[in-house]
């Protein structure tokens, strides 16, 4: 699921329809299940990828500093640094700019923005018994109840 799926989703399972506040009241729990699912599969392909990420930084660093053998840079299918060997306190600028590290920043700022998305909609969720208990005491009202 893409973040344009997700919104399109969620515009369809966030309307209330007035008419029948005591089905949306029982949906809520429905709903909240269904994008806690979705929150927890999106917490854990991140929690996969800073790993994947954190085992690439640290292969990369050894590659910088011309300290992988060849059988591993074989393995990896990479050539041999040929730059400069970075100092300790270069390191962060080699690794910031390395196109695979780049890669797997750029997955993961996208599966955050999900989850900040889930954790939002999980937000709305929580406040929608609330909002069908408004309609319904304003329906009383505009009844004269």
């Amino acid at each position: 699921m893409n973040i344009d799926e997700l919104h399109d989703l969620w515009d369809v399972d966030c309307n209330i329809n007035s008419d029948h506040l005591d089905r949306e009241s029982v949906k809520s729990p429905q709903l909240h299940a269904k994008y806690l699912r979705f929150l927890i599969q999106h917490k854990m392909k991140l929690s996969a990828l800073t790993a994947e990420y954190n085992t690439l930084r640290q292969k990369k660093f050894r590659y910088y500093r011309g300290e992988m053998s060849k059988d591993e840079l074989i393995e990896l299918n990479w050539n041999q640094w040929q730059g400069v060997k970075p100092l300790k306190n270069e390191m962060d600028e080699f690794l910031e700019g390395d196109s695979d590290l780049n890669k797997i920043n750029i997955k993961s700022a996208y599966i955050k923005g999900m989850v900040e998305a889930l954790e939002s909609i999980l937000g709305q969720i929580k406040s929608r018994d609330w909002q069908i208990r408004n309609a319904i005491t304003w329906k009383q009202f505009v009844a004269g109840a």
